[in-house]
């Protein structure tokens, strides 16, 4: 994720690739090297050893996954969750071994209450932790102290490109769209029409979702949402205090369609008892329990139906992405800026105090949050236009003019990416801050035609004769 909301803390991940943390620390879950001090501002982590590309939040431990595919841990060690052997907690970040993994580097990894899942690049799932409620997807409640796959069987042979972990259960997505999951089924948040415990990963029905791909999943405390490539929001399990959104405080056994908000839907975040939602056009939306502050919503009312964040909070920004946690909330807007909201009193907000805040508030950190950003329009056309010599010899840009690499660099940085197999996982890109799925496919179409899209030729400036 862009950002990690446990049940505490607070974790981000910076465009450079460095790590910030905040909030309690009783375990070492900021990863900061000592458990005696929590932090109210952020902190960077040290230690690392290549640029981070996700982070993830649990109940008092931390993964952390970097651009070259390793996997460090760290917080709290009880029954194995840091998947290295023991129940010790760890101060710092501890890599835990690439051989685990069977060789293959990590994509992704989700931290649930006391459990972790792992994805690989070649789409293999991998389980640690606490197995109380058959969570780890291997057949019984046992615990796991190192990193154990789940047999690629129980995904019907498929790839999975996206896993979440909640309080008791665990989601996974493949890439032909289907959902699976296991674990508790508590008041319905497994999505098999029962509230029986599955020990191994069994497919939710695909006509839940209408027929169509899903290619995002979120799983809280007790429940669990979805959201499809039409832009659809599904979500089930427990509904009180209204944080399924429909508009009631029912439980649903399956995946049900949410009606509110009106929009296309890009990425979900589910909390212990509230659901935040980013919609295309960058506006934030939240529903549940408004105790302590949660929602953003300037009160402390529970809302059965999603309400927008005023976009005066972000400073008139879209936000590109969210997290919730136990009582507090955060959202990176696509300027980089990181708000959060929400229960204070841990320092979890990164705000300096122990205050409470009703509304979001920025985070003063000078670094852009988010590993995926899209340069402004005018911008990119600026800098563009230095290779044309209609600015005169007197342009300080003169010198460029003629030379067809900056067109590439301008686009590359116009439409920041994530390179390899994370750029390929839509998921996976949205929980970075990423742009959606519509616009990552004219990029791929105008940035890379001449190499990704088969028997495309590039367009030519008839003035310069450089591609455009």
């Amino acid at each position: 994720m862009a950002v990690a909301a446990g049940e505490d803390f607070t974790v981000a991940v910076a465009e450079d690739g460095s790590v910030f943390s905040f909030g309690t620390n009783d375990y070492g879950q900021l990863c900061t090297g000592h458990s005696i001090f929590s932090s109210c501002d952020p902190r960077r982590v040290a230690g690392l050893p290549a640029g981070v590309l996700q982070v993830a939040a649990g109940g008092a431990h931390t993964g952390v996954v970097t651009e070259a595919g390793d996997l460090l841990m760290c917080g709290e060690g009880e029954h194995g969750r840091l998947g290295l052997g023991d129940e010790h907690d760890r101060h710092t970040p501890t890599m835990v071994a690439r051989a685990l993994f069977d060789g293959e580097a990590v994509l992704m990894v989700a931290c649930g209450y006391a459990h972790t899942a792992v994805v690989t690049e070649g789409g293999g799932v991998y389980t640690f932790g606490s197995g109380d409620f058959g969570q780890l997807g291997h057949g019984d409640e046992q615990e796991h102290l190192l990193p154990m796959r789940v047999p690629a069987s129980r995904f019907n042979g498929e790839r999975v490109v996206m896993v979440a972990a909640g309080g008791g259960h665990t989601v996974a997505l493949s890439g032909a769209g289907h959902v699976f999951t296991w674990g508790q089924g508590w008041r319905g948040k497994l999505g098999h029409n029962n509230e029986t415990t599955v020990m191994v990963p069994l497919q939710v029905d695909a006509r839940c979702f209408g027929g169509g791909d899903v290619v995002f999943v979120a799983a809280g405390q007790n429940h669990t949402a979805a959201v499809t490539s039409e832009g659809l929001l599904f979500t089930w399990g427990h509904g009180a205090f209204g944080r399924l959104g429909h508009g009631d405080t029912y439980h649903r056994l399956v995946p049900t369609v949410v009606g509110r908000p009106a929009g296309r839907v890009v990425m979900v975040a589910c909390g212990w008892a509230h659901t935040l939602v980013v919609l295309h056009d960058g506006a934030l939306w939240a529903c549940g329990n408004g105790h302590p502050v949660r929602l953003g919503l300037n009160d402390r009312a529970d809302r059965h139906v999603f309400e927008r964040v005023r976009v005066e909070a972000f400073g008139s920004a879209r936000v590109v992405a969210a997290a919730a946690g136990r009582y507090h909330s955060a959202a990176v807007t696509e300027d980089g800026a990181l708000w959060t909201w929400g229960c204070g009193d841990d320092g979890q907000l990164g705000l300096g105090d122990l205050e409470d805040r009703l509304v979001p508030a920025r985070v003063t950190e000078a670094t852009r949050i988010g590993r995926c950003h899209l340069l402004p329009e005018d911008l990119v056309l600026a800098f563009t236009m230095g290779i044309h010599d209609r600015l005169g010899a007197a342009s300080p840009v003169g010198t460029l003019a003629g030379k067809s690499e900056l067109v590439s660099m301008i686009a590359m940085a116009g439409n920041r990416w994530v390179s390899g197999k994370a750029g390929e996982s839509e998921g996976l890109i949205r929980l970075l801050g990423g742009v959606s799925a519509d616009r990552r496919a004219r990029y791929v179409q105008k940035v890379h035609h001449d190499s990704t899209v088969p028997n495309r030729q590039p367009r030519y400036c008839r003035k310069c004769q450089v591609p455009n």
